[in-house]
């Protein structure tokens, strides 16, 4: 990471819980979007970079999501276990890859 190192890291701290218990299923991906979406919207900590673009491409994801499986044959959106999936992949870089 460049020299905002806490920055950064305070801006992660925000995610690691909701993307964690979203990857373990602890919680449904509806709850998941709702709490993802509201988080990122409203966080004042976000810092541009490589960890913030991982995060956006989250975001752009959970939009994808669709419950509702007839509504998302039709819009071509993403079913609960692809959004945990692109969930699981940017936990693994922004939380486990990390020293």
């Amino acid at each position: 990471m460049m020299p905002n190192d806490a920055n950064v890291a305070r801006m992660l701290e925000n995610y690691r819980d909701i993307i964690g218990s979203f990857v373990t299923g602890e919680i449904s991906a509806d709850a998941f979007e709702a709490d993802f979406l509201a988080r990122f919207k409203r966080d004042p900590n976000q810092v541009v970079g490589d960890e913030f673009d991982v995060l956006d491409g989250l975001f752009a994801d959970v939009d994808d999501y669709v419950s509702d499986p007839v509504l998302r044959k039709r819009t071509g959106g993403l079913s609960g276990e692809e959004l945990r999936a692109r969930a699981r992949d940017v936990y693994v870089r922004l939380f486990e890859h990390r020293s």
